[in-house]
């Protein structure tokens, strides 16, 4: 059952999952719940459609397309450049996961180096789950009101 009412409200949630077969990225299945905003585009589209989905309560595990998701790989997020543009560029090798200022908001995004030669290299700035299904244990553990008080009847 959908529940529109849910749209808008604080809701605390726990949830632990990542790529689908992959070593589980983040874990918030334990102690206090984690608060967000249904449809506030906090979590994939995937995962807040599953929410809307759950009873006040219910625990359950999703499966996520990459669509619902972070979205296809783009190729054109994949950019080189010589190794004396990027800070520590000379230090760059395949697989360094690293901090990128976005330069709009100028804060710090994660980007993969893929590809590394003597003077250049080649950085992906895809999310890094971009291309991926993801796999979600999550837990709706209430939906607050505008006051704070639980909607669950």
């Amino acid at each position: 059952m959908m529940h529109k009412e849910y749209s808008g409200k604080y809701a605390l949630v726990r949830y632990r999952g990542g790529a689908e077969g992959e070593e589980i990225l983040e874990d918030y299945s334990k102690g206090d719940p984690i608060g967000i905003i249904i449809g506030g585009g906090q979590v994939p589209k995937g995962i807040e459609e599953a929410f809307y989905d759950m009873e006040i309560g219910e625990k359950r595990t999703v499966v996520i397309p990459c669509d619902q998701a972070y979205g296809n790989h783009d190729p054109e997020g994949v950019q080189r450049y010589t190794r004396s543009f990027i800070k520590n560029g000379d230090k760059l090798e395949v697989g360094v996961i690293f901090a990128w200022e976005h330069p709009v908001t100028h804060k710090p995004v994660p980007v993969k180096c893929i590809e590394a030669t003597e003077n250049t290299v080649t950085i992906d700035f895809n999310h890094l789950l971009a291309g991926k299904n993801l796999k979600y244990w999550l837990e709706l553990v209430d939906v607050l009101d505008d006051n704070g008080a639980s909607i669950k009847k």
